[in-house]
């Protein structure tokens, strides 16, 4: 993964059609494209302690199918989730351990894995609260992207007057490049080292904590 400035020179017939005020660049890598999770998050994990938020992929968790289960073995690796109900069929197969409640994770990790869950996070600022007081050096958040849905998750019926929408019914929003760094710059301290369309349908954002100069 490479990262670039946003170019200067516009590229976009919108800018000439809105104010300045309301248009916003972001830049969004293709290095990741049609890439799996796996050849994605492999090489990211491994060989670190990581802790991955949302790992059980409750209600429809399928232990074949598991994310959790397939980067247990590259790391050293931890899980939480609140939907503790698919802790004791997941927890034989794994080495690490499984969180349900914020106050029972004590370690410092290398790297947070956030994948698919900040779109069903009620209290965002709060959430990235929890996330920033882990401490880890880094953050990886993927989240289902508008712009790269558009075309195959929404369909409006003029005649019926009625909007169809392919959406997990979890989801409270979706984001865009410019609404998943504005809140990552509005809630968190840390430094985004870039983002990248991903998995077809997402945004992949890594971001590092920033650690004080020392001193003199």
């Amino acid at each position: 993964m490479t990262t670039r400035q946003v170019p200067q020179t516009p590229v976009s017939a919108l800018e000439h059609a809105h104010a300045p005020y309301f248009v916003q660049k972001t830049w969004v890598g293709e290095d990741l494209v049609g890439k799996s999770r796996m050849e994605v998050f492999g090489p990211m994990c491994e060989g670190k302690k990581v802790l991955h938020v949302g790992c059980v992929d409750w209600p429809i968790t399928d232990l074949n199918q598991s994310l959790h289960l397939r980067l247990d073995p590259l790391c050293q690796l931890d899980g939480f989730d609140i939907n503790h109900e698919a802790f004791s069929s997941m927890q034989p197969h794994l080495r690490g351990r499984l969180f349900s409640d914020w106050s029972q994770v004590k370690d410092h990790y290398d790297l947070v894995l956030v994948p698919e869950v900040l779109e069903h996070v009620p209290d965002v600022e709060g959430f990235f609260r929890h996330l920033d007081a882990l401490g880890a050096d880094q953050y990886v958040i993927t989240v289902p992207d508008a712009y790269s849905c558009f075309r195959r998750h929404f369909d409006y019926s003029s005649g019926a007057q009625t909007f169809v929408e392919v959406v997990h019914p979890d989801h409270n929003c979706w984001y865009t490049p410019f609404t998943l760094s504005n809140v990552l710059r509005k809630f968190t301290p840390w430094a985004i080292e870039g983002m990248w369309f991903f998995n077809r349908m997402s945004l992949l954002v890594v971001a590092n904590r920033v650690r004080d100069s020392a001193p003199g």
